[in-house]
């Protein structure tokens, strides 16, 4: 009688403890899909991002934007240019 009572003591812990591994698994997948679609707009935005870039460089306007770059950012000039430094502001 009391193995009777024991075997389903044991079947009964299992179940709960197999219930509550369930719903904290359902829980675990439901935050991963959650992070999974905010991951894919992050990515999306991104690829977007890239092919307005992709569409810049591409341009013919090109050589004026490393130009411009190379003056600002590193204060290169064309042959023949003269730089003129005003000190007195």
């Amino acid at each position: 009688m009391k193995r009777r009572w024991l075997r389903k003591l044991v079947i009964l812990i299992f179940a709960v403890w197999s219930a509550v591994t369930l719903v904290s698994l359902q829980g675990q997948i439901n935050r991963r899909k959650a992070e999974n679609a905010a991951l894919a707009e992050v990515l999306e935005a991104q690829m977007l991002r890239n092919e307005m870039v992709r569409e810049d460089t591409e341009s013919d306007d090109l050589e004026d934007i490393k130009a411009n770059l190379a003056r600002e950012r590193y204060g290169l000039v064309e042959p023949g240019e003269i730089i003129i430094v005003n000190r007195n502001p």
